[in-house]
């Protein structure tokens, strides 16, 4: 049963040809091994991931009200307990799969990617003792992803990238790569961390060295990302905003609510042209 649910592309030894692909990577090996460390507690509640716990609360129904709103095809029933029945996410950067596994409750058939190993595993686990068998995992890189998956055409209807961002590298790149897997018309979803001093203040001096509630080193402030940069990295990628909102958390309840600031976290929904320019069209515009 595990195995079903843990699609490695690559095995162990295979996975530095993950990692040495191209030159142009989103890949940073300080942000595998530290999120490798803390494998085992990813379903520990009340662990170093509490906090993403928590917010599932918040971004499984921004997911879920997005692509029902713009992308109602996609679905093929609207179902209270299964509102997600077939539409195909892409959870980028899953790590043990605690948003996968519920946007796989919901019906969705969802396919979770992470070059952590020790991170699949966990993921894999979970899912097999949910009996989730609409949810698999892969060890792999989203550029590797794309790569793979370019000859067979495969796109998704939504591409979700929940608190990565900001753990990457190249992170225009990463955005384009996630757009090229989406159909036209797909969702994309983000939510991250801003640069502001606010989030310095809070999510790094507070959170990580006086609060503890995630373990110190978490994030590095210089590599957060503005709002301002995030919609011009997607309107490159050939998407269009639909929505931005801040969300705030609240450490000492765990819980995280719907904010009017972005100074500090935000979550982003786009959508892909649905426009797909053909060499047909193109040799009638010539």
């Amino acid at each position: 049963m595990l195995l079903k649910h843990c699609v490695t592309s690559l095995p162990v030894r295979g996975l530095s040809s993950v990692r040495n692909y191209s030159i142009k990577s989103t890949l940073s090996e300080n942000e595998i091994q530290k999120f490798s460390k803390m494998a085992k507690e990813w379903w520990d509640v009340n662990g170093p991931f509490s906090g993403l716990h928590s917010l599932n609360k918040l971004r499984v129904p921004f997911i879920r009200n997005g692509i029902c709103s713009h992308q109602k095809s996609a679905v093929v029933n609207n179902s209270p307990t299964s509102p997600l029945a077939g539409c195909s996410i892409l959870d980028v950067g899953c790590g043990g799969g605690i948003l996968s596994t519920s946007l796989g409750r919901l019906g969705a058939s969802v396919t979770g990617i992470d070059p952590s190993e020790e991170n699949i595993a966990a993921a894999s686990l979970h899912a097999n003792k949910m009996r989730l068998q609409n949810v698999t995992f892969e060890v792999n890189t989203i550029e590797h992803f794309q790569a793979l998956n370019t000859s067979l055409s495969t796109t998704f209807d939504a591409v979700v990238a929940s608190e990565v961002i900001e753990h990457v590298e190249n992170p225009k790149f990463f955005i384009q790569t996630c757009t090229e897997l989406l159909k036209p018309g797909g969702s994309l979803f983000i939510t991250t961390l801003n640069k502001t001093p606010a989030s310095w203040a809070l999510a790094i001096c507070g959170a990580e060295y006086i609060l503890n509630v995630v373990p110190r080193g978490t994030h590095d402030w210089n590599k957060f990302i503005t709002p301002d940069e995030l919609i011009d990295y997607i309107n490159s990628s050939g998407c269009q905003l639909r929505q931005i909102c801040g969300m705030a958390y609240n450490p000492f309840m765990n819980k995280w609510k719907w904010s009017r600031t972005t100074s500090v976290n935000y979550a982003v929904h786009a959508t892909k042209s649905s426009q797909v320019v053909t060499d047909d069209v193109i040799q009638n515009l010539n």
